[in-house]
């Protein structure tokens, strides 16, 4: 346990502790009021005991003061680290872990070496280094191999451990004491009670933060090893903030995020800066305050989930104030835009009706408008064969109930790059159908994916488990939603009603209450049946009610739920061109090509052209 989780533990026993520390004071309105920490009577010692400040004190005539913690070091003067294992036992804290096995290292003999002069010393200096500086980390200069080298010791309690050596001529010239004990460069001078300190990548660096007066280690052998962190496991644990300092490139951005998920995400920051590194910023011209300030500006590496507010401010804006050259959402088209409805990014659309009311054509038309505007889709129908499924989608694209094969062969060909079909007839599993629409968000780009219909997924449709089952599918389809910023379409059938008189609504959907309530939008398609063949001439009351009948739109497309849009509650009339299989926004039903063609186009043998696709506006 670390300082900083000891604290919290701590202040959530003020009151014992308090009592424990200065046994002679008395309890006054939430406070423990003492003389001072030697535990004389008085009341110019006051200690918090309850709400967002337990456990701070101060004493008002010394003008001492701090956390428990502290407060402890000063009643028993002790170290932070043995007041830390004093508190942890009068808190009854075992911290039993199944240790490691025991690592030997090699002391070291300590080299013959003496005060850098010469290259070592110019190099130092050159780095903006004091005399004070170089002497506190006692650096030594040493001969190997015929050359000048820096030495930097690693002291622990006083004993040489390890040493890193640095040719000053030869910037590949480094290396360490063999067998020796990887552990950070510095520990000498941290002061016993020091409570925030800073880890850098390299011993320049913790020499420079060290000489703007800010606590600083390094590690012993660069960015991606991290030996030293079970060599000095313990102590680091009396560090309540450890702020990572590592060089401004990939491997340091990629070894101060493991250092940070190691040592503990809750009391680590790591600083973000422009400059290689500390040194190279001193160098540049920075000074204490700069250096300083920086270590201030550290941010916590905080989990991907956890956003600030602020951090979405600008999306935010640009929903009151959308920027008119920014790309837009698809709409909603029928035979027209209707931009009252936009499929956005990141969502689901659960689509259902009752059976045999067309909510499958529907969908199909509404992905032809979705092509219209340059989007891509892949669909799963494990009711019809492709071919047979394509068959309709050529009507619907075409507007005529029997297109010539070159027109057939020129949609195939307007087709070719927009629609992607996941060819299994029959039940596909969902983890692999899900897989295959990752491939195609990925290499296609495809952001629109249908699922025609939960019933011919791998889910069970009823049973023991199958409501679970039911909810963890549409959990994954959510989440494949936004990772991959696409839009799913799922058909969803609702329960057998009494009569098919009215369009079903949400309540009205088979399974899980999830597969609505984790849909972002909900459509019902419903077809107001019509008898087709005119009543007898010799009912005219019949034949005029027919008649009426008929004016009345064919079908209607009901918008239930729009979680994150304006416009909802909506029922949009439609009437039916059988031979096209599409459907209208008014009662003319004059045919609606999505692709153009002309008997002048060529033929588009072997697909090597495609017409153009009518303007998107």
């Amino acid at each position: 346990m670390n300082a900083g989780e000891l604290k919290v533990r701590m202040a959530q026993h003020a009151a014992e502790i308090a009592r424990h520390l200065l046994p002679q004071g008395k309890k006054a309105s939430g406070e423990w009021k003492a003389g001072n920490t030697s535990g004389e009577t008085g009341d110019s010692l006051s200690v918090r005991l309850t709400g967002a400040k337990a456990g701070v004190w101060k004493d008002f005539a010394s003008g001492e003061g701090g956390d428990l913690l502290d407060l402890w070091m000063a009643c028993h003067g002790l170290t932070l680290i043995e007041a830390m294992k004093e508190a942890k036992q009068f808190l009854g804290i075992r911290e039993d872990f199944p240790k490691p096995p025991e690592r030997t290292f090699t002391k070291p003999a300590k080299p013959q070496t003496q005060k850098p002069v010469g290259p070592v010393y110019a190099w130092l200096r050159g780095r903006g280094l004091t005399d004070q500086t170089i002497e506190a980390f006692k650096v030594r200069e040493v001969q190997r191999n015929g050359s000048t080298w820096a030495l930097f010791p690693y002291l622990r309690d006083g004993e040489y451990v390890n040493g890193k050596y640095r040719n000053p001529d030869d910037k590949k010239g480094m290396g360490q004491e063999k067998d020796a004990m990887p552990c950070l460069f510095g520990w000498h001078l941290i002061s016993p009670n020091v409570r925030v300190v800073t880890i850098c990548e390299g011993e320049i660096d913790a020499m420079t933060l060290h000489q703007c007066r800010i606590p600083a280690l390094s590690v012993n052998a660069g960015a991606g090893n991290h030996q030293w962190i079970e060599s000095d496991w313990e102590r680091l644990e009396r560090f309540e903030e450890i702020i990572v300092w590592f060089d401004n490139d990939e491997p340091g951005k990629k070894g101060a995020t493991e250092v940070v998920r190691r040592l503990g995400i809750e009391r680590c920051r790591i600083v973000h800066h422009a400059a290689k590194d500390a040194n190279q910023w001193l160098q540049d011209g920075a000074d204490a305050s700069d250096l300083q300030q920086a270590i201030e500006e550290a941010r916590p590496l905080d989990p991907d989930e956890l956003t600030s507010a602020d951090d979405h401010t600008a999306e935010v804006e640009a929903l009151f104030y959308p920027d008119p050259e920014a790309p837009k959402d698809p709409s909603l088209f029928i035979d027209k835009y209707l931009d009252w409805f936009q499929f956005r990014r990141g969502e689901y659309t659960a689509w259902t009706g009752w059976n045999g009311h067309g909510k499958s054509l529907m969908l199909d038309q509404v992905l032809l408008g979705l092509m219209k505007q340059g989007e891509q889709v892949v669909i799963f129908s494990g009711e019809l064969t492709p071919a047979r499924h394509l068959k309709r989608v050529h009507k619907q694209a075409s507007g005529l109930d029997r297109p010539s094969i070159p027109y057939i062969r020129a949609i195939g060909a307007w087709l070719r790059d927009r629609c992607w079909i996941f060819d299994v007839v029959g039940s596909a599993k969902l983890d692999r159908l899900l897989e295959v629409f990752a491939y195609a968000a990925r290499r296609h780009g495809v952001r629109h994916f249908v699922i025609d219909s939960l019933m011919m997924i791998d889910v069970p449709v009823d049973g023991p488990g199958s409501l679970s089952a039911q909810k963890a599918a549409v959990q994954k389809i959510c989440d494949f939603a936004k990772r991959h910023g696409a839009h799913v379409h799922l058909v969803a059938h609702p329960r057998k009603g009494k009569d098919e008189a009215r369009p079903p609504t949400k309540m009205d959907v088979a399974g899980s209450g999830d597969i609505i309530n984790a849909a972002d939008n909900t459509f019902a398609v419903w077809r107001n049946k019509k008898d087709e063949a005119l009543p007898s001439a010799d009912d005219p009351e019949a034949v005029e009610k027919w008649k009426k009948k008929q004016e009345e739109p064919d079908a209607e497309l009901v918008l239930s739920k729009n979680r994150h849009g304006d416009f909802q509650d909506y029922t949009l009339a439609l009437w039916f061109d059988k031979a096209s299989q599409q459907y209208r926004t008014q009662p003319r039903r004059y045919p609606l090509s999505f692709v153009e063609f002309s008997t002048q186009e060529p033929t588009y043998a072997g697909y090597d052209q495609s017409p153009e696709a009518p303007s998107a506006r």
